[in-house]
């Protein structure tokens, strides 16, 4: 019974947001269901008698990495990945909601969300993709390097005032995220990749052990592909033997930046 409650609280909050979508874009969008894994705010949803397609939306960027809430961007992106073969979603529909929000309609990739044990093999394709987003940043503006530092170094969105005031052992995760970045403020950082800003193992989309996309570009901008690297190494830190393919092409790039990259990942996932 609360399950069913829940469900039906979501779709009360969904709903509004279809409506406006469908009045702005000519659409008759209805809501199909909610996924059961991602972020909150992913919705399948469906005109009648066509395939389905994804729903995305913040009602509150102050939850988000968003610095300049342009909603076109992530679609700029993924159309330069597909061109260079990238299995990046199309873009349909983006815009504001009624207040500060953003919403973005997407084409639904195939497979399932790789939520359980990867391979070595996907690992490695996943490295692969990284690599494709090298030299191809759409825009200068919202820029992940500047953000790790804003973060890290000028106390951008709390993150680290709560990690401190919070408890003595979130105050010691900081005091080490702030050991491996020291002396890096000054460090200059690139802004000519595309950066994802939450590349994981997660964002996989896999079909018959293929990786068939990477998915959730909505906080997407330019910076240090690194950074993405990184969070992919983090998001396998407890899987050794998977890890290590990525720990030889950390190797291979400047030391500085992976411990910076790093200390922002510890100090966001906490």
């Amino acid at each position: 019974m609360e399950a069913e409650e829940q469900s039906s609280r979501s779709f009360e909050q969904v709903d509004p947001i279809i409506d406006q979508i469908n009045a702005a874009h000519g659409r008759a969008y209805r809501l199909v269901e909610r996924f059961k894994t991602g972020e909150q705010g992913a919705y399948r949803i469906a005109e009648p008698g066509c395939p389905p397609v994804v729903l995305k939306f913040f009602t509150d960027l102050r939850d988000t990495s968003i610095l300049d809430p342009d909603p076109y961007r992530a679609g700029r992106i993924t159309a330069r990945l597909r061109a260079l073969g990238y299995p990046a979603p199309r873009y349909l529909h983006a815009g504001r909601l009624h207040g500060e929000g953003l919403y973005w309609v997407q084409e639904e990739l195939p497979g399932e969300a790789l939520w359980v044990d990867p391979t070595v093999e996907q690992v490695e394709e996943l490295v692969g993709l990284l690599k494709l987003q090298r030299v191809q940043a759409v825009s200068k503006k919202q820029n992940l390097s500047q953000l790790v530092k804003a973060v890290l170094f000028e106390g951008h969105g709390g993150m680290t005032d709560k990690l401190s005031g919070y408890s003595t052992e979130t105050r010691a995760v900081l005091e080490d995220a702030m050991d491996l970045a020291e002396g890096a403020a000054d460090l200059p950082l690139p802004d000519t990749d595309i950066v994802h800003g939450d590349f994981s193992y997660h964002q996989a989309m896999v079909e018959d052990g293929r990786i068939t996309g990477i998915i959730d570009w909505q906080e997407a901008g330019c910076g240090d592909w690194l950074i993405d690297l990184t969070r992919l190494v983090y998001s396998l830190h407890d899987r050794p033997r998977l890890a290590a393919p990525l720990m030889e092409e950390l190797r291979a790039h400047d030391t500085r930046r992976i411990r910076l990259y790093t200390a922002f990942t510890a100090v966001e996932m906490r």
